[in-house]
């Protein structure tokens, strides 16, 4: 009788957790395909940053704009209307390290120049036709160097973009 009792016990057991394993593992795959975008996603968004700020400048440059815009724009309205739930594309300010990271004194300071840069480039998405609401912006000022280029050099002054987690 124990025998009888200890395996009927095990049995639902086994069947219990059977039943709890399967209501937890949702969608590996989806998962799995969304990781798969936004890797291939950023690789090719890091290919076409929108670069040429002027030193404390936050307009996005006319001549950089245009080519950028003729070569990228596709790109980003491509990769935005692919964007899974949970993510968004983030246009990301960046700036060189001459000057304060945060405002001081008559200096704008570098995080609010780099974010002032990220939202100007959303308005220049936006006068080119690409607009959403899966689009956001990050200032970073200069704790994201790009390598190989001197920290105060103008290549630093740039708007990057990248598929992140909401």
């Amino acid at each position: 009788m124990k025998n009888l009792y200890m395996t009927t016990l095990i049995t639902a057991t086994i069947i219990a957790m059977s039943g709890c394993a399967k209501d937890q593992i949702k969608e590996p795959v989806n998962v799995g395909a969304n990781n798969a975008f936004v890797t291939a996603s950023n690789k090719q968004l890091a290919k076409y940053p929108v670069t040429g700020f002027a030193y404390k400048s936050t307009s996005v440059p006319g001549q950089q704009w245009k080519t950028w815009a003729r070569v990228a724009a596709p790109v980003v309205k491509d990769i935005l209307g692919k964007i899974p739930d949970g993510y968004v594309l983030e246009v990301r300010g960046h700036a060189d390290s001459s000057g304060p990271e945060n405002q001081e004194g008559g200096k704008p300071g570098n995080m609010n120049l780099s974010r002032d840069r990220a939202k100007a480039v959303i308005q220049s998405l936006e006068s080119a036709g690409i607009e959403s609401k899966k689009i956001t912006y990050k200032g970073v000022g200069s704790s994201e160097p790009l390598a190989g280029y001197p920290p105060r050099s103008g290549q630093q002054r740039r708007v990057s973009f990248s598929v992140v987690p909401q």
